[in-house]
């Protein structure tokens, strides 16, 4: 055992320190740091009301857009439905609630 380990020490330590790098990258990966959002859908919307509403950044197409949309959440059709959840290649920002803040003045 101590011959195989000498022999091959450099295979197992590249090994070793391939096998922590993919954890930790496996694990600093979280869902608040997507650059994606995920909204519900209302009464009235379609995807191209979605994709018109939230692709003010003009960053691609409406119709890459959809496209995107549909590929992402494994839609068959452009059909969707009230309360049905939807992920969209828009950043996700913290929710607004559209109170004020005030700061204490000295």
């Amino acid at each position: 055992m101590k011959t195989f380990v000498k022999n091959n020490s450099f295979v197992l330590l590249f090994m070793a320190v391939t096998i922590i790098a993919g954890a930790m990258l496996i694990f600093s990966v979280s869902e608040e740091g997507l650059p994606y959002q995920e909204i519900t859908v209302q009464e009235g919307d379609s995807l191209w009301s979605i994709a018109k509403q939230y692709n003010n950044a003009k960053d691609m197409k409406e119709e890459d857009f959809i496209m995107w949309v549909q590929k992402e959440n494994q839609l068959h059709s452009v059909k969707i439905l009230p309360g049905d959840t939807l992920i969209i290649p828009v950043a996700s920002h913290p929710s607004h609630t559209g109170g004020q803040v005030a700061f204490k003045g000295e």
